[in-house]
């Protein structure tokens, strides 16, 4: 009977901290996205497309990344982990760009409403201001009746698109 024992290499398993601690950084969370968008980088690639950091720096990053990360033939590649990283990174990612539009939309409406209220309060009274309430030219009324017309139309789309 021999005693051998096969040497069957298992795949490294990573604690759930170490992983996390990796995604802990910016540089690093750009790292990810940025093999993830191509593929796979190498070195250069990667400091290319970080401006501004120097070589010990990044190869600091890349080796706080080696759950998420595989090097083969100097590239850089997602492991099986890192690709999970990268999708997670591409969801809050939309959702960032999701509240930046609703506060940036919040802001519109609010701009919206003030210019309304303006044009419904300040053009009529600049144009009745000339005349006597009894010779001020019918046309006057309507295009006062317009802009009427039109701030109700331009809120209640407001108020539809907000309930979207």
């Amino acid at each position: 009977m021999s005693n051998e024992v096969k040497s069957t290499k298992l795949p490294k398993i990573f604690d759930e901290d170490e992983i996390f601690k990796s995604l802990g950084h910016q540089i690093r969370r750009d790292i990810i996205r940025f093999v993830g968008d191509d593929g796979e980088l190498t070195f250069t690639e990667i400091k290319n497309k970080l401006d501004s950091i120097d070589s010990p720096t990044l190869s600091y990053h890349l080796k706080s990344l080696q759950p998420l990360l595989k090097s083969k033939e100097n590239k850089y590649k997602l492991s099986d982990i890192g690709i999970s990283a990268y999708n997670l990174l591409q969801k809050t990612d939309q959702s960032h760009k999701l509240s930046k539009y609703k506060k940036r939309f919040i802001y519109a409406y609010i701009s919206t409403v003030i210019c309304w209220i303006f044009v419904q309060t300040f053009v009529p009274f600049i144009l009745y201001s000339s005349y006597p309430a009894w010779e001020v030219p019918i046309h006057y009324y309507f295009i006062h009746i317009i802009l009427a017309v039109v701030a109700v139309i331009n809120y209640l789309f407001i108020l539809k698109l907000r309930k979207v």
